[in-house]
């Protein structure tokens, strides 16, 4: 009897819900936000269905995701406090980068931006359209894809720079394409939203264009400010170079942690989900070292395009999603980009260890064939000197 008139309860409520929407959306002469939306698809312990079945139209609603997104999103202290403590992080490893950048490579960049191009063309061509289809290979629903669709349409993050350098790459390379990335995404943004978006949505996304003025100038700025310091005091850049690389690893395991705490609800995603956020970085790194590789370009540079296409800017997408969405949208919209938050994190960690175990693995091979030269060599002499002293004994 409970479960039946919990049910009846809540099919009324869904019904009244449905009916202001209609009215509100009728009076803003708004379009329906979603096409077409499959239940079997997401799990039934996470959403509420509610089926209007005089338009045939299905909503999801989850009154419990919804009031901690609506606890999450607002200023909280907690979430001032985050939000500050990150940025100076964030600014602290742009100083440090800048460092390690000379201002000879770096005008040989803007000079000859051979792989400034590679990047945006990795950037804003080739993972756009892989975001896409891989929503569609995973038969994402129409809300979760739409979240999937803005973080692959996003330009690179300032998270990239840093792990350029732990991986060896070009950091004044990193640096150009992630500033150059920010700059076109005022542009390249929304129109990769609207080819890709019309699967799923006719509504227009707002493009937060303050907040990306806002990144550019966090990027641009300490990374000018470090190059500046390794021209005139390269003794001060070098304890800076250190103090930017322990940022860096400071700045992830804050991202980690305040994701974990401000947005909990994260980790209750589908399993689809889950598997977009893990697929997506990978698919960003492959296909980024396979295009530069195919343009060309040395494998120094070719890591540095993968990490640039694979690390999208999450603080973005974040702020494009909260200007466009309400909250009870919001709430299920924001689940693939704050998972793909935590795990674009751990994929460039594994991207790390890869790395470095290669190189550990070229050393060693080349101190083994160092070292068997080393030997032959050695034997080669000893013979040498046994033939001369029979050709002696043999002559006395």
């Amino acid at each position: 009897m409970n479960n039946a008139a919990d049910n009846k309860l809540l099919s009324l409520r869904g019904k009244l819900y449905l009916s202001l929407r209609t009215i509100i959306d009728i009076k803003q002469e708004r379009k329906p936000i979603y096409k077409s939306y499959n239940p079997a698809m997401e799990d039934p312990r996470m959403f509420q269905i509610i089926q209007n079945t005089s338009k045939g139209k299905i909503y999801s609603i989850n009154e419990t995701l919804i009031n901690e997104t609506i606890s999450s999103t607002s200023q909280s202290p907690l979430k001032i406090a985050a939000d500050f403590s990150v940025k100076i992080t964030l600014i602290l490893v742009m100083l440090g980068m800048g460092n390690t950048v000379e201002i000879k490579i770096l005008i040989g960049h803007l000079k000859r931006p051979i792989g400034i191009a590679i990047g945006m063309l990795s950037q804003f061509v080739v993972l756009p359209a892989v975001t896409f289809g891989l929503a569609h290979a995973l038969q994402l629903p129409p809300i979760p894809a739409l979240g999937m669709l803005v973080i692959g349409c996003c330009p690179g993050g300032t998270t990239t720079n840093v792990f350029s350098y732990w991986t060896d790459g070009d950091v004044a390379l990193s640096i150009s394409m992630t500033a150059v990335s920010t700059v076109l995404a005022m542009g390249m943004l929304p129109l990769n939203l609207l080819i890709y978006s019309r699967s799923w949505t006719d509504e227009p996304l707002i493009i937060p264009y303050v907040n990306i003025l806002i990144s550019f100038g966090l990027t641009l700025g300490p990374a000018l400010l470090g190059i500046f310091i390794r021209w005139k005091f390269p003794k001060v850049a070098d304890v800076l170079v250190k103090v930017g690389s322990v940022a860096g690893a400071l700045a992830i395991l804050l991202l980690l942690t305040l994701l974990s705490i401000q947005y909990p609800f994260m980790y209750h995603s589908t399993w689809r989900i889950y598997i977009g956020t893990l697929i997506l970085p990978f698919a960003g790194f492959l296909f980024g070292y396979l295009v530069a590789l195919l343009l060309r370009q040395d494998h120094v540079r070719c890591r540095t395009i993968a990490l640039e296409t694979g690390i999208q800017n999450f603080p973005l997408c974040m702020s494009l999603l909260t200007l466009t969405y309400t909250n009870d949208v919001f709430a299920e919209i924001s689940l693939f980009p704050l998972l793909y938050g935590v795990t674009c994190i751990l994929c460039s960690l594994v991207f790390l260890g890869i790395y470095r175990l290669a190189e550990r693995m070229k050393q060693y091979r080349k101190y083994k064939k160092s070292s068997g030269t080393d030997i032959s060599e050695d034997k080669a002499v000893s013979s040498a000197l046994k033939i001369k002293s029979d050709d002696a004994e043999i002559r006395l």
